[in-house]
């Protein structure tokens, strides 16, 4: 059973994400943020980033899924909370239907977003990496060759991360299972060597970025 550490100070709050989760993980609280722990996920009252925006950096955080649960958070905050490692946003107003969903999501190896912010968190990462870091081409004509290795079902999972679409879905559009879908992804991840799907589609726009420059 996975741990699950709960980061907030409202009590009320706290209670209610506890009794939403109790039934299918451990569920702690975490005093503080700073201090050593172990968890499998974390969730994360967004009024603590309201609060201290230095606890962005802690997002980051190697073996830890961190879900940020707000009320009415504005979009750019999401996108800077997934940028900077978040694995998914979930509205407060929708924690007693969905919390369980968003962690089984975010403990698979998937984010929790909304659709329509996919393809600006990829933009904006994009941009980052970019802007960063000086184009490695050993290492993008390397991955070019391991995506070349891919198997036509394999590519067919990939291009439809890049769109955005969920598991589900891909699973209802290649008529196959969604057990299916995630040994796919799992094989795709192991061979680009990338963490999760956010990953692989900035990757997959990377790659594109790096073909039309040598076109």
């Amino acid at each position: 059973m996975a741990n699950i550490l709960i980061y907030s100070t409202n009590p009320k709050l706290t209670a209610q994400w506890t009794h939403a989760l109790i039934a299918e993980y451990n569920v702690s609280m975490l005093q503080s943020i700073h201090s050593e722990y172990t968890a499998d996920a974390i969730i994360l009252d967004a009024k603590k980033l309201d609060d201290d925006a230095g606890l962005l950096a802690v997002l980051a955080k190697k073996n830890t899924r961190f879900l940020v649960i707000g009320m009415n958070w504005p979009e750019h905050k999401q996108i800077d909370a997934l940028i900077n490692g978040a694995a998914g946003y979930c509205e407060q107003s929708e924690v007693s239907e969905l919390l369980i969903r968003a962690v089984a999501c975010i403990l698979s190896g998937d984010i929790w977003i909304r659709r329509a912010l996919v393809p600006k968190v990829i933009g904006v990462l994009t941009s980052v990496r970019r802007t960063r870091m000086e184009p490695n081409t050993a290492e993008t004509e390397e991955k070019l060759r391991v995506l070349a290795s891919l198997s036509v079902r394999e590519v067919e999972v990939a291009n439809m991360i890049r769109q955005g679409e969920s598991n589900k879905r891909i699973a209802l559009a290649m008529n196959i299972s969604e057990r299916t879908v995630k040994a796919h992804l799992s094989s795709i991840f192991r061979k680009l060597s990338v963490d999760d799907r956010l990953r692989l589609a900035i990757l997959l726009k990377e790659i594109d970025q790096y073909q039309r420059g040598m076109s």
